[in-house]
């Protein structure tokens, strides 16, 4: 028997980041060690319960037992539409520009199938989330890296992006608020990145998955800028709005003809989302709007609690604009992200993630996620609190 062999795609993929440190995270675990783990996004905060009620109600509901429809259903994607225009004075058209997805990873990572060719560029940010340079890989395509660079607020340099690169990049990836930076896109970048795009014929997939988790400045739509709607897609997800990332659920708004396409690949691979995950959702957009302002809330607390203990101990740069992570300069003592995660995960038992799994341009930096309670965080600070890690 010949030896089963992986394919090019599977091999060029990194190791996916939050697994490695899982794997790690566990291996001490089962030893009885205790962990603070400040790594993944998942909040700890539990779904409403009147949502939890919806979701018991609807998996009773026969039809909603059945596979269900590619675009999802109509219901949804009306609560969709109200809620963009809501939030953002959005007009869309729930029938050819709103497909609900099975979370926003889903569709982010699918979406190049439908639009790049083997060969063409995608241009992602560095550092940026990893399943961007995994979609880029899974399609095939050639990866043209755009720094976001502390002296530019964290800003992509489209003027530095070579003619030839912009003359053959077929896709971008923006995400604002920025996961693992924390920042925010003033109007004026996104209106520049528009006309770039829309010039050189440069699709935008803009995840807008932090949209609600902000603190002093509401964050945009791509779809709010003129002429976006000619070039973007825009990705929501219930996951961080809701503290839903166990539902796998979110959705993409925006051009009809991406949207087309991306449900087209869609209709290939997957068979809908439970329909009375989907019924959840819709209650949670229309019903539960109290629910994001107090998960505002505690996130800012907990924002300001740690950020106030970094900064007392001489964390001098340090990011926690919107999102719910805190990016921080490593301290001097450290040359490597993944050297000091390491420190901080077998001396101070402390889970936190490494710039550098987000991009080469992350070095230099750690991402703490604020997805513990108070309590939780003060502990952290205290352990963080030694002269050896702060030489700065």
């Amino acid at each position: 028997m010949k030896k089963i062999k992986i394919s090019s795609r599977l091999k060029k993929l990194p190791p996916y980041l939050f697994a490695e440190i899982d794997r790690e995270k566990h291996y001490l675990e089962k030893r009885g060690v205790s962990l603070i783990d400040l790594s993944i996004g998942d909040p700890d905060i539990t779904v409403s319960k009147r949502a939890i009620d919806i979701l018991y109600k609807s998996a009773k509901i026969k039809e909603n037992q059945k596979y269900a429809l590619d675009k999802g259903k109509l219901n949804l994607r009306r609560a969709i539409r109200r809620w963009i225009n809501k939030r953002f004075r959005v007009q869309l058209d729930e029938e050819k520009e709103v497909l609900p997805l099975i979370g926003s990873k889903e569709g982010l990572v699918h979406f190049p199938l439908g639009f790049v060719n083997k060969d063409e560029y995608i241009i992602i940010p560095s550092p940026s989330y990893p399943g961007y340079r995994g979609a880029a890989i899974l399609a095939e395509a050639k990866i043209y890296e755009v720094e976001l660079r502390e002296e530019n607020q964290f800003l992509p340099d489209l003027d530095k992006i070579p003619l030839t690169i912009r003359n053959k990049a077929k896709m971008i990836y923006v995400n604002y608020p920025n996961n693992p930076t924390t920042a925010l896109a003033p109007k004026q970048f996104l209106e520049k990145l528009v006309k770039f795009c829309v010039k050189y014929g440069i699709i935008i997939a803009y995840d807008n998955a932090y949209s609600e988790i902000y603190f002093d400045q509401r964050p945009l739509s791509i779809l709010e800028i003129k002429g976006a709607k000619e070039i973007a897609l825009e990705f929501h997800s219930f996951s961080k709005t809701f503290c839903m990332t166990g539902f796998r659920i979110g959705w993409a708004c925006g051009n009809k003809k991406l949207v087309e396409g991306l449900l087209k690949v869609k209709t290939n691979i997957d068979s809908g989302i439970f329909g009375a995950i989907q019924e959840c959702a819709r209650f949670c957009l229309e019903k539960e709007g109290n629910f994001v302002r107090d998960l505002r809330k505690i996130i800012r607390e907990r924002r300001d609690l740690f950020v106030e203990g970094l900064r007392e101990n001489n964390w001098r740069k340090v990011y926690a604009d919107a999102t719910f992570y805190v990016w921080a300069k490593l301290p001097k003592r450290f040359k490597s992200s993944i050297e000091f995660t390491k420190y901080l995960l077998k001396e101070r038992r402390i889970v936190a993630t490494p710039g550098v799994g987000f991009g080469k341009c992350g070095e230099g930096f750690i991402r703490f996620s604020l997805t513990v309670d108070k309590q939780k965080l003060i502990k952290a600070l205290a352990l963080l609190k030694n002269r050896l890690i702060l030489t700065i």
